[in-house]
């Protein structure tokens, strides 16, 4: 079945490195990460995404979560469609839903080395804030942000460089108050929606053709 894949930029080293170690060959078209910050944004472009791939698979994959709605009221092509049923796309990097709940105890703001080159990261943001206003004032600005974490996640997913990452977001943290943590990955939930099977309903969403996206099927995610 000729299969095409589109995921985030976020987890862009991840699913690299899962395809190359599953040995597949299935083209990618990978979304700017800092569109999950903009559900309206990342809806628009995810149904010209849809559009385009009509004619060109017979499966398109979708490594993405519900991401605040950007999922919501899309229509599918004449293809099959699969994807996680996960709130965002790194929690595919924990291997289960439960996995990232218990892992966000404390409060923690997760990052990958994906997330961290994104230009409207949280991290890039600050630091423009503090080279054009001072480190002082940056910090201030971003408390009331920042108030409800009280560490920063760096996933250890094996894909990037955690000592460069840690280097990135030391200077931050340290001025906000937040505590640094590698937290550990498990990339089995992401490896099987490339390989497959799709069969637990809990975990895949398998749409026939011309199907049309919901939240009720993400509700359940939401509704504990």
């Amino acid at each position: 079945m000729k299969t095409l894949l589109v995921a985030c930029e976020t987890i862009s080293d991840e699913v690299v490195q899962a395809l190359d170690r599953l040995g597949l060959g299935y083209p990618v078209r990978f979304l700017e990460g800092g569109l999950h910050r903009n559900p309206e944004r990342l809806g628009e472009c995810l149904r010209g995404v849809l559009g385009e791939a009509e004619g060109l698979c017979e499966r398109l994959i979708l490594a993405l979560g519900w991401c605040g709605g950007g999922m919501d009221s899309l229509s599918t092509g004449s293809y099959e469609t699969v994807l996680p049923l996960a709130d965002d796309c790194l929690t595919l990097l924990f291997g289960s839903t439960g996995a990232r709940r218990s892992a966000s105890a404390p409060p923690t703001y997760f990052l990958t080395g994906g997330w961290l080159r994104d230009e409207s990261s949280v991290v890039k943001d600050y630091d423009r804030t503090a080279r054009r206003f001072g480190a002082e004032t940056a910090a201030r600005l971003n408390r009331t942000v920042w108030e409800g974490y009280a560490r920063l996640g760096l996933l250890d997913t094996g894909a990037y460089d955690l000592g460069e990452a840690r280097r990135e977001v030391t200077p931050m943290a340290a001025e906000l108050g937040l505590e640094v943590a590698t937290v550990p990955a498990d990339l089995s939930w992401l490896d099987e929606l490339l390989l497959g099977p799709h069969d637990d309903p809990g975990r895949f969403l398998r749409l026939p053709p011309g199907a049309r996206l919901s939240f009720s099927s993400w509700k359940p995610l939401f509704s504990g």
